[in-house]
């Protein structure tokens, strides 16, 4: 039977894909058990970019928290500021590039959660 779980992000160590970037995995199969979903923090520099990729078979959202920058897919450039929250589904290649002077901190889940998400 699946129970509560809590997760602080002050107790999870972040993972640093490149000098821009810090991501926090704080819920997936690894993390506290779930089968369907991950999600977790991602922090981009000023004048960094998440590069364009795609998730071939995940949906996923992004909600940001904090900073200032541009979401770019399907030809379209998408302000991004406190309070935005974009739906990507399945395929569509997507960046973030931060154009801010702070750092833009984004909240993600994905469903179905990655593989790498998976024990």
């Amino acid at each position: 039977m699946s129970e509560l779980k809590v997760v602080d992000i002050k107790d999870v160590k972040g993972v640093r894909p490149d000098e821009f970037r810090m991501s926090w995995l704080l819920i997936a199969e690894k993390t506290v058990g779930s089968q369907n979903l991950s999600m977790g923090v991602n922090e981009t520099t000023s004048g960094g970019t998440v590069p364009e990729h795609a998730h071939a078979t995940e949906e996923e959202v992004n909600l940001f928290l904090a900073g200032r920058g541009k979401f770019l897919a399907e030809g379209r450039e998408i302000p991004i500021e406190p309070g935005v929250c974009i739906y990507i589904p399945p395929g569509i290649p997507h960046q973030i590039v931060n154009t801010g002077d702070e750092v833009v901190r984004f909240v993600w889940i994905f469903a179905p959660q990655l593989a790498n998400h998976r024990k």
